[in-house]
């Protein structure tokens, strides 16, 4: 007789995400490999991320971007929520997932560059790691997202967190399988706009309805056997002039609420907010609600940041005000993260033609890496033409400098200086 271990039909995981190993919490990526480094690993499923958005250029808006697209390559469900913007334009304006060979290109590209600067000091040093201040964007697979996969099986792998290119849009294949809910509250120009209405009331409905009755709650059991799936929430430019509500504050009470719909949902948010509207007591009670926040501050709208030598590399600070700390005492950055593991904050972001990165910020070398720190010696014909002609010899032409420089530096003997009101002398400095 044959011994069989009896196991419960425990629910595959969601496609596209993975275990955290530091308290085992289940991750998402937020497309950028960066921010996932810096979130220790990715985005926790049941928090949400607050960006603050600048006054001045759209970043916090490329890093929602990066966020939703991720999900449509993974197939996860996407409610994308927005006033200022239609959320099917936000949909089709997503970038998508680099193509191999163009990958295969920047690899080889940024391979004939390294080679180019290897360090010429000495030959020994040649083999030491080179120095990076950023985390190198790679598609990661997540192999536990599809356990006891048949080997050659014809779906192709979902990665944890894909490379993106900017340049390239969503793919219209991509659009017609995508799984998305659009929730735009109504506005003026609609048949159906009330004045009365609360736009923050009517997105809470629309979020728990998406929740609920879309399966992801936890507290739902799922079939013996079946597959989760993630959702992503998206909002953008949360608590903007265009949004309705009969009291400023009523926003505190969304996060409140949609914090404690994620606690028990196989979901993740990721939210931007004009923070610059508002005072700074106002944002603390913003970041205290959420359980990550990520401030932008680019150099596009200060003289002095948009003329200092470091513009030319970087194109703004990003600052860490909050990172997620869930089933541990520390978050799990101090542990895994490559940019923000020594708790420090002095982080940097490039936005390239393909790619947005955020870096160790790192002042540039004095005097510049461009321009000479000496001054130029002179030449041969300079210094003949500076030779005295004739017969003049070194000595005389040395007590002719010294009598010009005395020359130039004596007063004018027909103004009057002293103290009294008439000089003794014609020359004040005569005793």
């Amino acid at each position: 007789m044959s011994f069989k271990k009896r196991t419960a039909n425990a629910p595959k995981l969601p496609a596209g995400s993975r275990i955290s190993a530091y308290n085992g919490q289940l991750l998402i990526s937020t497309g950028v490999p960066s921010l996932d480094d810096i979130l220790g690993g990715g985005l926790p499923v049941g928090t949400m991320l607050l960006i603050q958005e600048d006054q001045h250029t759209s970043y916090a808006q490329l890093l929602l971007s990066y966020f939703l697209a991720q999900g449509v390559a993974c197939g996860h469900h996407c409610a994308i929520a927005s006033v200022d913007e239609s959320p099917r334009q936000i949909l089709e304006n997503l970038p998508w997932i680099a193509e191999e060979n163009r990958s295969g290109k920047e690899e080889k590209e940024s391979k004939q560059e390294s080679e180019d600067d290897k360090m010429s000091i000495a030959w020994r040093y040649q083999s030491l790691k080179r120095f990076d201040s950023g985390v190198t964007p790679r598609s990661t697979p997540a192999p536990i997202s599809q356990p006891n996969k048949p080997a050659g099986a014809g779906s192709p792998e979902i990665n944890f967190c894909d490379t993106f290119d900017l340049t390239s849009k969503i793919k219209p294949e991509a659009l017609e399988n995508a799984k998305t809910t659009f929730i735009s509250p109504p506005t003026c120009f609609d048949d159906n706009y009330d004045k009365n209405h609360d736009d923050y009331e009517l997105l809470m409905k629309d979020l728990q309805s998406v929740i609920v009755d879309g399966g992801f709650s936890s507290l739902v059991p799922a079939p013996p056997g079946g597959e989760r799936n993630a959702l992503r929430i998206g909002i953008q430019s949360l608590a903007s002039p265009n949004w309705q509500s009969k009291n400023p504050e009523d926003v505190l009470k969304v996060l409140l609420a949609l914090r404690g719909l994620l606690r028990f949902s196989f979901g993740a948010a990721v939210i931007t907010i004009p923070s610059y509207l508002y005072d700074a007591a106002f944002q603390r009670r913003l970041q205290h609600l959420c359980d990550a926040v990520v401030e932008i501050e680019s150099f596009a709208g200060s003289i002095s940041h948009s003329a200092a030598s470091y513009a030319q590399t970087y194109h703004g600070f990003f600052h860490v005000h909050k990172v997620p700390v869930l089933n541990s005492l520390l978050p799990s950055s101090t542990k895994l993260s490559v940019l923000s593991a020594d708790g420090s904050n002095n982080l940097g972001f490039k936005l390239r033609r393909k790619r947005f990165a955020i870096e160790t910020f790192h002042l540039p070398p004095e005097g510049g890496v461009s321009t000479r720190r000496t001054t130029p010696s002179e030449t041969k014909e300079e210094k003949s033409k500076s030779k005295p002609d004739g017969k003049t010899s070194g000595s005389d032409s040395s007590k002719g400098r010294l009598v010009s420089s005395l020359a130039s530096l004596s007063m004018d003997r027909s103004t009057p200086v002293g103290c009294g009101s008439t000089p003794k002398h014609k020359d004040p400095l005569e005793f």
